[in-house]
C-alpha cells in the first residue's frame, strides 16, 4: 500500500494539471500542423491522432477513478481472495 498521506488524487489536482498540460501540448501540435499543411497534406493523420489524444485525455479526466478508489478496489479484491498482508 502507498505510504503517502493523503493520496494526491482525492483533490484531482494532479490529474487536472496533467490533462491541462497534455492538452496544451496537443493543441500546440495541431496548430503547428495546420500551419504546415500548405507544405504537405500527409501531416493531417498526425493532426487526427493528436485530436484523438485530446479526446482520450478528456475521457480519462472525466470518468477515471481516483487513486484512492483504485487502492480500495485492490484491497477489497485481496480480502475476497483470502490474502491479507
Amino acid at each position: 500500500m502507498i505510504d503517502q498521506d493523503p493520496l494526491p488524487e482525492p483533490t484531482w489536482t494532479f490529474r487536472r494539471w496533467f490533462t491541462y498540460g497534455a492538452t496544451l501540448l496537443s493543441l500546440g501540435g495541431i496548430g503547428w500542423i495546420i500551419h504546415k499543411l500548405s507544405e504537405g497534406e500527409h501531416l493531417a493523420g498526425v493532426a487526427y491522432g493528436l485530436l484523438g489524444l485530446c479526446a482520450v485525455l478528456a475521457t480519462y479526466y472525466l470518468i477515471a477513478p481516483s487513486a484512492e478508489a483504485v487502492v480500495k478496489l485492490i484491497e477489497a479484491a485481496s480480502i475476497i481472495r483470502g490474502r491479507r498482508d
